[in-house]
């Protein structure tokens, strides 16, 4: 068996040897490639949506910056507003407080005049009466007594007039009658 299956002379042409093959890549590198292409454009795209972020993150700063700034002038402006309101306010109210005011003591001064006149109306119109009284009147006692009484008056009269003036005026009561 062994003699049926021979293997052939080597021929002199056969002796050279074939030109080299181009060196064959092994199949695993194509997908290394493309992982690293991936990485590559995934870096890219990760720097890209960095700044991106980073670009909106200093425009959304900017815009809380200046919407704070823009609070705090709007308050300083209606703190302003506020204290002119105040003291607009305070000015009027100050003025109607010095009206009010002074049409009380106008009513003051003309309820006490009016009450002293009445009251001087008033004691003139009882003298009178009581003399008109003690001229009618025949009885001794009836007398007396209104004597009395329109004595005292005239008393109380003559020690209320001083005081009376000096309570209207400070130098009313240095010039006595």
């Amino acid at each position: 068996m062994s003699d049926d299956f021979q293997f052939p002379d080597p021929e002199p042409e056969a002796e050279q040897t074939p030109a080299p093959l181009p060196k064959q890549r092994s199949p695993l590198v194509l997908p290394w490639m493309v992982a690293g292409l991936a990485v590559v454009a995934l870096a890219v795209v990760s720097l890209y949506a960095k700044k991106l972020i980073d670009d909106q993150t200093a425009r959304a700063y900017q815009a809380m910056r200046m919407a704070d700034e823009y609070g705090s002038r709007a308050n300083k402006l209606e703190a302003d507003q506020k204290d002119a309101r105040r003291q607009a306010i305070t000015a009027s109210e100050k003025s109607d407080e010095l009206r009010a005011a002074n049409a009380r003591l106008t009513e003051e001064v003309t309820d006490k005049d009016s009450a002293l006149a009445h009251l001087k109306e008033r004691h003139r119109q009882l003298v009178a009466d009581l003399r008109s009284a003690l001229r009618s009147s025949k009885g001794k006692t009836l007398s007396k007594r209104i004597e009395r009484i329109l004595s005292h008056d005239a008393a109380v009269e003559r020690a209320e007039g001083p005081q009376a003036l000096t309570s209207q005026s400070p130098d009313a009561g240095t010039r006595r009658r």
